[in-house]
């Protein structure tokens, strides 16, 4: 008789002790899918090379006020025709504060002999609810064998 209560027992410790494993990794796993903290957000943000790693290059003339700065970054710097090969633009936003907004414009498969890709570092500032573009700066890539391979300011050639 003894025996048996035992036997009762142990099985349904058993599977009180899996229950409370198995909350326990519930637990850990929804943990890991909450929202990241304020600071890992921002953190992902800021790929920013920062401006001294670009050549600062003139404005572009015209309009450089807009409500998106992305949106304005893709008017003043894409190309608007079609491009044959491999060509491709991007747009991140590498920072926002209430007092700036700094983008990085990227295009790669330039038509170019010895340009493969470029992008522009872009800050705009506010003028009341607009953007405007206060400062841009820019690096290239070249094309195997026409310089360096890695972004930079340098020519190609």
């Amino acid at each position: 008789m003894l025996d048996r209560r035992l036997s009762r027992r142990s099985p349904s410790r058993a599977l009180l002790r899996r229950f409370a494993i198995g909350l326990g990794l519930t637990a850990v796993l929804l943990a890991g899918c909450a929202a990241p903290p304020e600071d890992a957000q921002s953190e992902a943000m800021s790929t920013d090379p920062g401006r001294a790693a670009f050549e600062a290059v003139p404005l572009p003339v015209g309009d450089t006020v807009g409500a998106d700065p992305m949106a304005l970054a893709q008017d003043l710097y894409g190309i608007s025709e079609p491009v044959e090969g491999n060509y491709s633009e991007a747009v991140e936003l590498l920072s926002k504060t209430a007092d700036q907004q700094v983008v990085l414009f990227t295009q790669v498969g330039l038509p170019d002999d010895s340009v493969r890709a470029r992008r522009h570092r872009l800050e705009f500032e506010p003028q009341g609810t607009r953007w405007q573009l206060t400062w841009a700066g820019r690096q290239v890539q070249c094309r195997p064998g026409r310089g360096h391979e890695d972004w930079g300011t340098a020519l190609c050639r």
